[in-house]
């Protein structure tokens, strides 16, 4: 009974030691697969930050820019100009975040179809030609004799 007891010190270390350490690699690699994906959504929060910036600077420049306004054709080139200059930075900022999030739908252990990056002919063990078209000179032909 004492030989069991004791089985964690013959190496000389702790009986929970090796638990622990294979509990912690555990969680250190797993810290590390998604480290990109946090790394993505950190790059996203500031990304949309940025846009509430540049759309909180256009809207307090509203009042000067319409003190400047003389005629009904101002106003509504400097309406223009604001609605034109939001959907410009809306769709940039859809546009990274996109990039950003892409890499989220891979898998991040490295199998499965979006984690898959080979192309068709690395797999494709057998390939056939394509079919070839006929020129129509040689359809018209064809029919003639037939």
């Amino acid at each position: 009974m004492v030989a069991s007891a004791s089985r964690g010190g013959l190496n000389g270390s702790p009986p929970l030691q090796s638990f622990y350490q294979m509990y912690f690699g555990g969680l250190d690699s797993l810290s590390q697969t998604y480290e990109p994906a946090a790394k993505n959504f950190a790059r996203g929060q500031l990304e949309i930050m940025g846009l509430m910036n540049r759309r909180a600077q256009a809207i307090s420049e509203i009042s000067s820019r319409l003190g400047q306004c003389r005629t009904p054709q101002d106003l509504a080139n400097e309406q223009l100009r604001f609605w034109r200059t939001a959907y410009e930075q809306y769709s940039e900022t859809a546009g990274r975040m996109m990039e950003l999030m892409t890499p989220l739908g891979a898998s991040p252990f490295g199998f499965g179809p979006v984690a898959d990056q080979t192309s068709e002919d690395e797999r494709d063990y057998i390939k056939f030609p394509e079919p070839q078209e006929r020129s129509p000179a040689r359809r018209v032909r064809e029919r003639k004799v037939a």
